[in-house]
Protein backbone atom coordinates (compact mmCIF):
# COMPACT_ATOMS: atom_id res chain seq x y z
CA UNK A 1 0.00 0.00 0.00
CA UNK A 2 1.20 3.35 -0.79
CA UNK A 3 1.01 5.99 1.77
CA UNK A 4 -1.39 8.88 1.38
CA UNK A 5 -0.02 12.26 0.57
CA UNK A 6 -0.10 15.10 2.98
CA UNK A 7 -2.95 17.87 2.19
CA UNK A 8 -1.35 20.55 0.69
CA UNK A 9 1.17 20.72 -1.94
CA UNK A 10 4.96 19.73 -1.88
CA UNK A 11 7.04 22.18 -0.60
CA UNK A 12 8.62 23.12 -3.73
CA UNK A 13 5.45 23.50 -4.91
CA UNK A 14 4.96 26.44 -2.72
CA UNK A 15 8.63 27.97 -2.79
CA UNK A 16 7.98 27.91 -6.85
CA UNK A 17 4.89 30.25 -6.03
CA UNK A 18 6.64 32.52 -3.98
CA UNK A 19 9.59 33.32 -6.65
CA UNK A 20 7.06 33.11 -9.73
CA UNK A 21 5.10 35.84 -7.31
CA UNK A 22 8.61 37.69 -7.05
CA UNK A 23 9.56 37.64 -10.80
CA UNK A 24 6.10 38.71 -12.16
CA UNK A 25 6.25 41.63 -9.28
CA UNK A 26 9.50 42.56 -11.03
CA UNK A 27 8.08 42.84 -14.27
CA UNK A 28 5.00 44.51 -13.02
CA UNK A 29 2.67 42.05 -13.30
CA UNK A 30 0.75 43.13 -10.42
CA UNK A 31 -2.28 40.86 -10.93
CA UNK A 32 -0.69 37.69 -11.66
CA UNK A 33 2.01 38.23 -8.49
CA UNK A 34 -0.88 38.55 -6.14
CA UNK A 35 -2.60 35.41 -7.67
CA UNK A 36 0.28 33.77 -7.43
CA UNK A 37 1.13 34.87 -3.21
CA UNK A 38 -2.74 34.24 -2.61
CA UNK A 39 -2.41 30.34 -3.95
CA UNK A 40 1.07 30.42 -1.82
CA UNK A 41 -0.95 31.70 1.25
CA UNK A 42 -3.60 28.90 0.48
CA UNK A 43 -1.40 26.45 1.03
CA UNK A 44 0.66 27.95 3.99
CA UNK A 45 -1.39 30.58 5.71
CA UNK A 46 1.50 31.49 7.88
CA UNK A 47 4.56 32.68 4.92
CA UNK A 48 5.74 35.77 6.28
CA UNK A 49 7.28 36.31 2.81
CA UNK A 50 3.96 36.07 1.28
CA UNK A 51 2.74 38.74 3.15
CA UNK A 52 5.68 40.75 2.72
CA UNK A 53 5.41 40.40 -1.43
CA UNK A 54 1.81 41.79 -0.83
CA UNK A 55 2.93 44.67 1.02
CA UNK A 56 5.40 45.54 -1.72
CA UNK A 57 2.23 45.37 -4.66
CA UNK A 58 -0.30 46.84 -2.71
CA UNK A 59 2.93 49.89 -2.11
CA UNK A 60 3.42 49.64 -5.96
CA UNK A 61 -0.62 50.14 -6.43
CA UNK A 62 -0.43 53.14 -4.41
CA UNK A 63 -2.36 51.06 -1.58
CA UNK A 64 -0.37 52.68 1.36
CA UNK A 65 -2.69 51.68 4.39
CA UNK A 66 -3.26 48.08 2.79
CA UNK A 67 0.63 47.80 2.10
CA UNK A 68 1.03 48.49 6.30
CA UNK A 69 -1.55 45.72 6.73
CA UNK A 70 -0.03 43.21 5.17
CA UNK A 71 3.92 44.49 6.29
CA UNK A 72 2.74 43.72 10.07
CA UNK A 73 1.21 40.51 9.18
CA UNK A 74 4.39 39.64 7.87
CA UNK A 75 6.33 40.76 11.12
CA UNK A 76 3.84 39.57 13.22
CA UNK A 77 4.57 36.39 11.57
CA UNK A 78 8.28 36.94 11.40
CA UNK A 79 9.28 39.72 13.76
CA UNK A 80 12.85 39.61 12.14
CA UNK A 81 11.69 40.47 8.77
CA UNK A 82 14.37 43.26 8.51
CA UNK A 83 12.69 44.31 4.91
CA UNK A 84 9.39 44.71 6.24
CA UNK A 85 10.48 46.50 9.17
CA UNK A 86 12.18 48.95 6.65
CA UNK A 87 9.36 49.41 4.47
CA UNK A 88 6.96 50.24 7.88
CA UNK A 89 9.62 52.54 9.07
CA UNK A 90 9.49 54.51 5.62
CA UNK A 91 5.82 54.35 5.91
CA UNK A 92 6.11 55.59 9.60
CA UNK A 93 7.92 58.47 8.20
CA UNK A 94 5.58 59.41 5.58
CA UNK A 95 2.91 59.55 8.07
CA UNK A 96 4.78 61.45 9.63
CA UNK A 97 4.94 59.67 12.38
CA UNK A 98 8.57 60.40 13.99
CA UNK A 99 8.42 58.29 16.78
CA UNK A 100 6.76 54.80 15.12
CA UNK A 101 9.61 55.28 12.24
CA UNK A 102 12.14 55.97 14.91
CA UNK A 103 11.13 52.18 17.01
CA UNK A 104 10.74 50.66 13.59
CA UNK A 105 14.46 51.79 12.20
CA UNK A 106 16.12 50.88 16.12
CA UNK A 107 14.46 47.16 15.32
CA UNK A 108 15.58 46.88 12.08
CA UNK A 109 19.27 48.06 12.85
CA UNK A 110 19.42 45.42 15.92
CA UNK A 111 18.32 42.49 13.45
CA UNK A 112 20.50 43.83 11.26
CA UNK A 113 23.72 43.67 13.70
CA UNK A 114 22.26 40.23 14.11
CA UNK A 115 22.17 39.19 11.03
CA UNK A 116 25.85 40.62 10.14
CA UNK A 117 27.22 38.85 13.77
CA UNK A 118 26.19 35.37 12.51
Amino acid sequence: ATPSAAPGAPPAIAADLLATARRLADLGDVKAAEQHCREHLALHPESAEAYFILGLLNELTNKPKMAEDYWKRCIYLQPDHYEALCHLALLAEANDDASGAAALKARAARIYKRQQAS
